[in-house]
């Protein structure tokens, strides 16, 4: 998981890798059970655009209008239309896009928010809301150093905004600079008051080897006091649970998995969390019944992909191949904030460490994540490079974090590193 990923409705730090670009490529109809409808698998890698022989293949799925966050934006939508420059309402509308895209794990919402506060952005000098959105989306798209500026810009104006304090906190977390993090976390407590500055400063305890601590102040949030929105609640349970992760509780944090998902079901950033916990207690089939009608999203898409796979099903080869075409479809819009999911593909499914190790050490230049130490030491591992591992293992030592499938695979490379710089 990721710091501070949702919080309350007008206060969003999102989680800057977990967002997905539609498939080319046709899938199964939400709903229709845990396998998409049969499709040839040609030679090719991907074949774009695809032309469907079937009238019943679905290409995507669009949002049903009887969605109560439809309906509000198309609401926002018209008034809009009617007041375009009110940019109390292209704020709001800004928000639910991201909010939306969040939840179903789709990029196309954050361009959405993008194109309405264009005009505003545009300006000599941009409103503070405008600075903080924008912000916001170049952090969905890993863009952190220019989303930096923009915060720092809207906070010169605005040094109370809470907005802008939590997603520089998290954009610092994501990057590993827990210094700035704490700093960020901090000035939560003047702008919004204790419960944010505790839910914060408990992710961080959370990533420097102090997971207790962390549960500690979180155990004492009263969500009743911070507005009882799911988002909050999901927000404290997904923390919980990580923090219970990384001490290798396995029983209560399934349990904080699943309370979070309780308040915000469809949640495309918690499922994928839940999913990747259970691929990694070994129970695939969970996940396939999970993540069933979320295959739209590509990160939700490639645990379905693993899932198969760890269950030798005999339709893996079919999942691979489409991810391979997602993928390739996101490198053809220039889209690179996967590194840490293209890594282990490669790694995983396509069962190439070489390139995946090369994938992950670029996905270790822009973010440092306990996952992206993972995925770049197990690369290592498999492409019998520890040298690779170097900085990871440098990082880990110097933060301290805790988790238990981390920690002994960064003690046996560093013992073949150690290894090898004794031999030469």
């Amino acid at each position: 998981m990721t710091a501070l990923y949702a919080f309350l409705p007008r206060c969003r730090a999102l989680p800057a890798l977990l967002v997905a670009l539609a498939t080319i490529v046709p899938i199964a109809a939400s709903g229709a059970g845990v396998s998409p409808a049969p499709i040839a698998v040609p030679d090719a890698p991907y074949r774009a655009p695809y032309l469907p022989s079937d009238d019943n293949e679905v290409l995507q799925q669009v949002p049903p209008a009887s969605d109560p966050a439809v309906r509000q934006m198309a609401i926002l939508r018209a008034e809009l239309n009617v007041s375009p420059t009110s940019l109390r309402v292209a704020d709001q509308l800004a928000a639910a896009y991201l909010g939306f895209g969040r939840r179903l794990g789709d990029a196309h919402y954050a361009g959405y928010a993008e194109a309405v506060i264009a005009p505003w952005m545009a300006a000599a000098s941009p409103p503070v809301a405008a600075l903080v959105l924008q912000a916001t989306i170049l952090q969905v798209r890993h863009e952190f150093d220019p989303a930096r500026k923009l915060l720092q810009q809207a906070l010169a104006h605005d040094p109370r905004n809470v907005q802008a304090w939590l997603t520089l906190a998290t954009i610092d977390t994501v990057q590993g600079d827990y210094v700035a993090a704490a700093h960020a976390c901090g000035e939560t407590r003047r702008t919004r008051g204790v419960g944010v500055n505790i839910a914060c400063e408990a992710n961080l305890r959370e990533y420097q080897g102090r997971a207790r601590q962390g549960i500690a102040l979180l155990q004492q949030i009263d969500v009743d006091a911070l507005g009882q929105s799911p988002e909050t609640g999901a927000w404290v349970q997904g923390l919980l649970a990580e923090c219970f992760e990384r001490l290798g509780d396995w029983t209560s944090a399934e349990a904080h998995y699943r309370k979070a998902l309780a308040f915000t079901p469809d949640d495309n950033f918690l499922l994928v969390a839940y999913a990747d916990f259970l691929l990694d207690r070994k129970r695939p089939r969970e996940v396939l019944a999970l993540l069933a009608g979320h295959t739209q999203s590509d990160t939700a898409f490639l645990r379905l992909a693993l899932a198969q796979a760890a269950l030798k099903s005999p339709d893996a080869t079919r999942y691979t191949w489409i991810m391979a075409a997602r993928f390739e479809a996101l490198r053809q819009r220039g889209s690179y904030y996967f590194g840490r999911e293209q890594a282990r593909f490669a790694l995983q499914l396509q069962h190439d460490p070489k390139e995946a190790l090369t994938l992950a050490e670029q996905n270790w230049a822009v973010q440092h994540e306990p996952w992206d130490a993972r995925v770049l030491l197990e690369a290592a591992r498999a492409a019998n490079q520890p040298e690779a591992a170097a900085p990871v293992l440098a990082f880990l030592s110097k933060s301290k974090l805790e988790d238990p499938t981390i920690e002994p695979l960064a003690r046996a490379l560093q013992k073949r590193l150690d290894t090898k710089t004794v031999a030469r």
